[in-house]
């Protein structure tokens, strides 16, 4: 639980000299360097976790990214069957048209046959 200490210049200055009382005049310095690195670290590694945790988010954002690619892609690879809507209403599947065999001469069954 983060507690958030809106402090103003009078609650400040009064803090100070309170452990300026307590801790005196020549610990205060040395302490007050302690806090700041102790504050410092704290801010570091918090950066990191955030760092770390927008990384996973982005990483898992790409990889759901390309899974649809994927599945789009695989979807387009299929030939696409066209519909030809007939001047009734009825759906007809365009078939490609069966090759023709090539007509036969009649002139080579003349020519067989006698």
């Amino acid at each position: 639980m983060i507690l958030n200490m809106d402090l103003g210049f009078s609650e400040m200055l009064f803090i100070f000299l309170l452990a300026l009382i307590i801790l005196g005049p020549r610990r205060l310095p040395e302490l007050a360097r302690q806090f700041g690195r102790i504050m410092g670290d704290i801010k570091r590694a918090s950066n990191d976790f955030q760092a770390q945790v927008q990384d996973e988010v982005r990483q898992l954002e790409l990889e759901e990214t390309a899974k649809k690619f994927e599945k789009t892609v695989s979807l387009e690879d299929e030939p696409a069957i066209p519909t030809i809507l007939a001047p009734e209403g009825v759906v007809v599947r365009d078939s490609t048209p069966e090759p023709t065999k090539p007509a036969e001469n009649p002139e080579s069954h003349q020519e067989q046959s006698a």
